[in-house]
């Protein structure tokens, strides 16, 4: 069987109905679930998932300088009010899954003599469909 390499893929969120996916470098889905263990009086275990955290870890180019329109002010000015989710569409080997995060407050500034860049993990609303 031969071994299949994958890279790249995509991620677009959308704010205020605007599309944006031209400044994520990375985007990791991942899913961490809670499952508590229950002794059972036959001498068995049962296993119970109790809850799910799905986080969406990115890198992110800051682009500050391109005017009111740019991908942080929108980040920016959703992160105002930071329980409305936004929508977001991840692309990876072909496999879709589509879900709401909620919007983090982005870095300003970074180092003189290289691309700004943000690392950002965000909290997902539940579990995203597979498409």
């Amino acid at each position: 069987m031969t071994t299949t390499i994958i890279n790249g893929g995509s991620l677009t969120l959308s704010i205020n109905a605007i599309d944006r996916s031209a400044q994520i470098t990375s985007a990791v889905l991942s899913i961490e679930q809670t499952r508590n263990a229950y002794n059972l009086i036959g001498g068995t275990k049962a296993f119970k998932v109790v809850d799910n955290n799905v986080t969406l870890a990115c890198e992110i180019l800051q682009d500050w300088s391109s005017g009111t329109s740019d991908f942080m002010d929108a980040l920016w000015t959703a992160s105002a009010t930071p329980d409305t989710g936004i929508a977001f569409v991840l692309t990876d080997n072909s496999q879709t899954f589509t879900g709401t995060l909620y919007p983090e407050y982005p870095a300003v500034g970074g180092a003189a003599n290289d691309a700004q860049t943000w690392s950002v993990t965000f909290q997902c609303a539940g579990v995203p469909t597979k498409a």
